[in-house]
């Protein structure tokens, strides 16, 4: 009987820690998804020729839509020589391979995009178009905030 009253107990107290848990985690993401995206973000952009030099920030933010294939943690990028842009990658659930989103605000139209421009310097003509990427971009008065890349 004691066996049963300490199961039962240990079962409440574990659902009383994990919902909360995986409620957070469902609205608001994984801070150490977020690092990895924004480490594996980094490693990309120096893999194709960038450097940390080059990047002003890289920032991730968990998205609760969900794009068919593509995990819901993007990155967004600003690069030094176009700070007014923001950049959107995502990441392939099948092989973890980084991307670059469409999805941009056109300023002439105030509108989202999602579609290759060569207005934007560091666009590339191989990005995704997504649906959602451009939702969630983590802005505070137009400009990510947070996050130094000189630690990379």
């Amino acid at each position: 009987m004691n066996k049963i009253i300490l199961l039962c107990l240990v079962l409440f107290i574990g659902v009383i820690i994990a919902v909360p848990f995986l409620v957070y985690d469902g609205l608001y993401g994984n801070p150490i998804r977020s690092l990895f995206m924004e480490n594996a973000t980094k490693d990309h952009l120096y893999n194709v020729g960038y450097n940390s030099d080059e990047l002003l920030e890289v920032k991730a933010s968990h998205s609760m839509k969900k794009d068919a294939g593509i995990k819901r943690t993007r990155a967004f990028v600003i690069f030094k020589d176009e700070p007014e842009e923001t950049y959107v990658y995502i990441q392939q659930e099948k092989n973890g391979e980084i991307q670059q989103s469409c999805s941009h605000l056109n300023k002439d139209i105030d509108a989202y995009e999602n579609e290759y421009t060569e207005k934007r310097k560091h666009m590339v003509k191989d990005c995704i178009n997504t649906l959602f990427s451009r939702l969630h971009l983590p802005q505070k008065g137009g400009v990510i905030t947070s996050l130094n890349v000189d630690a990379a």
